[in-house]
């Protein structure tokens, strides 16, 4: 859930092509999937005759899930990104401009190398993770809704707060093409370069999501 996005269209062509834009935070941890009763369990519970999977407090991997809808006259350009990966940022903090000027809104997925994407993939192939991939555009989008997650590190999370005082902040480009079938009569009769609008758009997305008292939201 979003408490504030902004979308800002660069082009002539001033329509906004994002619907139902949304933002969830996801925290993959480890797991224990020993259900003897001989084992003390991760957390020295003891185990369980049922299959309760028992988790490790440290060393979460988090992410943020971003979705949106295209509207039905844009499609994916075939010679471009719909999210270009080098346009990808994230951070945290109270407000986006103070954390950008901080240094602390990043590449997120430029950064996503080495240990940490290591850490992501051995946290994936567990049971009870999501079968999600990070940092990975979509090539088509029949039904128009998109999907994109944004690895932000382990152990990332800053603290609950119930003042929306501690939040995930995102920014990114989209880019898409107007359908062939919809540039006739919409003013994309003519090549960009002869007057008519633009075959391509792209906007840049800007949200945030809180981190709240009673758990990740």
């Amino acid at each position: 859930k979003t408490n504030f996005f902004s979308v800002s269209t660069h082009g002539t062509n001033d329509l906004t092509f994002l619907e139902y834009v949304n933002m969830r935070l996801v925290t993959i941890y480890d797991q224990d999937a020993d259900f003897s009763d001989a084992s003390n369990g991760m957390n020295n519970n003891g185990g369980s005759t049922l299959d309760f999977i028992d988790t490790s407090s440290t060393a979460s991997a988090d992410y943020v899930q971003v979705t949106f809808t295209l509207g039905s006259q844009y499609e994916v350009n075939a010679n471009s990104d719909l999210i270009p990966s080098s346009s990808v940022r994230a951070g945290k903090g109270t407000f986006f401009a103070d954390a950008e000027s901080s240094g602390e809104i990043t590449h997120k997925c430029d950064d996503f190398t080495g240990q940490l994407a290591a850490t992501f993939a051995t946290r994936m192939t567990q049971a009870c993770s999501p079968a999600s991939v990070m940092c990975t555009s979509p090539i088509s989008i029949p039904d128009s809704f998109v999907v994109y997650n944004i690895p932000l590190g382990i152990d990332y999370l800053p603290a609950a707060s119930s003042d929306l005082a501690n939040n995930i902040f995102v920014d990114m480009v989209v880019s898409v093409i107007v359908k062939p079938e919809a540039r006739t009569g919409n003013g994309f009769e003519d090549a960009p370069n002869e007057g008519g609008n633009p075959y391509q758009m792209k906007t840049t997305l800007t949200a945030s999501i809180p981190v709240v008292d009673g758990g990740v939201n």
